[in-house]
């Protein structure tokens, strides 16, 4: 009889190891899911970011800026550029909008400073940016940001 008590005993151990052993990798498994739902998440986010605050961005400066005849497309510097004009003490001012070295940049000058592209404030970081009039008073803007995700952005002016 007393071989079964040892026996028992042992059993007993073995079920509170094992048990143990299915809760540690439970646990485990649960901390790894939760770290991939968390790391997807931030990834979301970022690019939520990044778009929605471009977007955001050029849908503001363009808003300030409806004023009759303010708002072309043109080049500066070989580059495809918004440029929102305004006039300040009767001289007046052009603000540019364009995608250079990995950013949209925006440059504030007079129009007719000789400034260069590479004088711009840095925006957002954003792989590319594409310009169109299609109508007039009508805009399309694409946005590609660092994911290689494409926005597309239409606006039209108020002020004809």
């Amino acid at each position: 009889m007393n071989f079964k008590k040892q026996n028992g005993h042992m059993v007993d151990i073995l079920f509170v190891i094992a048990l143990f052993c299915v809760f540690a990798i439970s646990a485990l498994l649960l901390v790894t899911i939760g770290a991939d739902v968390y790391q997807s998440t931030v990834e979301n986010m970022n690019e939520n970011y990044t778009s929605r605050t471009s977007y955001a961005y050029l849908t503001e400066k363009f808003r300030q800026n409806d004023i009759y005849d303010s708002i072309t497309i043109g080049e500066f510097e070989d580059s495809e550029v918004l440029i929102l004009s305004q006039s300040i003490n009767d001289i007046t001012y052009h603000t540019y909008l364009y995608h250079y070295d990995g950013y949209l940049t925006e440059l504030f000058t007079k129009a007719d400073s000789t400034v260069g592209l590479d004088a711009g404030q840095k925006i957002l970081p954003l792989k590319g940016f594409a310009l169109d009039e299609p109508e007039d008073g009508f805009f399309e803007f694409q946005l590609v940001n660092d994911n290689d995700t494409k926005t597309t952005l239409y606006l039209s002016t108020h002020c004809n």
